[in-house]
């Protein structure tokens, strides 16, 4: 292997990777509500509404809910 290579090797073996994180997140949860919760934080994070998306179960109503 090159020094290089080494090099890399050595900076990146400590740094865990995102998708390990998300793995540890889910498998610390305590039953399968709490699986399905943390999964759906996983899914929508970093959007703006955490909540289930409108958009998914009522295409022309982006926003509004539905009265019942």
């Amino acid at each position: 292997m090159s020094t290089f290579t080494q090099f890399l090797h050595k900076i990146f073996s400590g740094i865990e990777s995102q998708e390990q994180r998300d793995e540890d997140y889910l498998a610390q949860s305590v039953d399968a509500s709490d699986l399905e919760r943390r999964i759906h934080e996983l899914e929508y994070r970093g959007t703006e509404q955490q909540s289930f998306p409108l958009h998914a179960a009522f295409p022309a109503r982006q926003g509004r809910r539905a009265l019942w």
